[in-house]
């Protein structure tokens, strides 16, 4: 899962990004020299430790998020309709955005517009990709309209179509998120990367001071989530950032005594992944228990080429079993004695937690 942090400048993107990855990227000046931080993070997950406790394995591997941290968005790119094209490239190949949105007030931090107002930069942000992704429609239909003016060819015309769509989508004002694709659809413009069709999650950044607001502004700013693949979160960047650098014990203290029931770090995960529509998994062996990300609704033979291709191609079955159920157990062994260990076929979607022994033949 690859996500990109996005935002206005000096709304604290890079501090979000550094909390997330566990980084120390320069904040401050960093958002106006164009620069892309890159960085892959660990996903924390209390099954997996438990997992590799219970299984005393050697090695323990968490799923990962990657995170690109770019550039603010200034008011300069929204009225030339122009973005960084290291920038664009850089968030075409994101699976979701994180749009960071400003809700702390800090006079040694000014605002580029001169005053705080989310739900203005959130339009400012909105209305600069929505430009970005109508000069990526009308060129592409330009060309098509060009090369088969005079044929009739299906696949191009079916593109041409949902590109008009997409264009008075965008003319109207909407994201690409709003139009209900089929899967073929997607499928014809997905290459284009097109920033509004991606899952969006507004992390709406506020201050210590702001905390027993938080409820307030999570619910005033949840109107976001009318549309489509749109989600909303509310932290305190700079105090989560001072969390991560603490060890558990001092975590624990700070976070009681700040009223905080679960890292900055959880919550985005956890929405993410919802936003995205995505599930864990788990393989165990002699050497390493991991974790595996994998969309709502696949396979368990999707899940197998998750992990090696080859496994894919020659899928036999998978023994499966929930994790919590497994660590009952205690072991392979008793799990199936208490019938609790299921053989799954191609066809069988994973679960949540489910735990996969993928059994294939390693001669086809």
């Amino acid at each position: 899962m690859r996500i990109g942090i996005v935002g206005r400048p000096q709304v604290g993107k890079t501090t979000v990004f550094n909390t997330l990855a566990e980084s120390n990227a320069e904040i401050g000046g960093y958002t106006s020299r164009g620069e892309i931080n890159l960085s892959t993070a660990n996903v924390p997950d209390e099954r997996l430790e438990r997992l590799a406790e219970t299984f005393e394995s050697k090695k323990m591997t968490l799923a990962t998020i990657d995170y690109v941290d770019v550039a603010g968005v200034t008011k300069s790119d929204v009225e030339q309709a122009e973005l960084d094209s290291g920038v664009l490239a850089e968030l075409r190949t994101a699976d979701a955005l994180a749009h960071v949105v400003r809700l702390f007030e800090n006079e040694a931090v000014s605002h580029v517009d001169g005053s705080v107002d989310g739900e203005r930069d959130i339009e400012n942000v909105s209305l600069e990709f929505a430009l970005a992704d109508l000069q990526i429609v009308e060129g592409r239909l330009d060309r098509l309209r060009k090369q088969y003016q005079n044929q009739k060819l299906p696949e191009q015309q079916n593109e041409i179509r949902i590109l008009e769509t997409c264009q008075q989508t965008l003319e109207n004002g909407k994201p690409l998120r709003v139009l209900n694709l089929s899967t073929n659809e997607e499928k014809l413009i997905r290459g284009y990367g097109f920033l509004t069709l991606k899952p969006l999650l507004l992390v709406c950044n506020i201050d210590e001071t702001q905390l027993d607001e938080a409820e307030a502004l999570l619910e005033h700013f949840s109107k976001y989530e009318r549309e489509p693949q749109t989600a909303v979160i509310v932290l305190a960047a700079q105090l989560e950032l001072e969390l991560s650098q603490l060890d558990d014990a001092d975590t624990e203290i700070f976070m009681a005594e700040m009223g905080l029931t679960e890292s900055a770090l959880d919550r985005f995960v956890q929405t993410s992944y919802r936003l995205l529509g995505l599930i864990t998994f788990f393989t165990i062996n002699e050497t390493d228990t991991r974790a595996w990300t994998l969309r709502e609704g696949q396979t368990a033979v999707e899940a197998a080429g998750r992990i090696h291709t080859d496994f894919a191609d020659a899928f036999i079955r998978s023994e499966t079993i929930n994790c919590e159920d497994l660590i009952a157990c205690g072991s392979y062994q008793e799990a199936r004695s208490k019938g609790l260990l299921r053989a799954e076929g191609k066809t069988y979607q994973v679960q949540e937690g489910d735990v996969l022994l993928i059994l294939a033949n390693p001669t086809r």
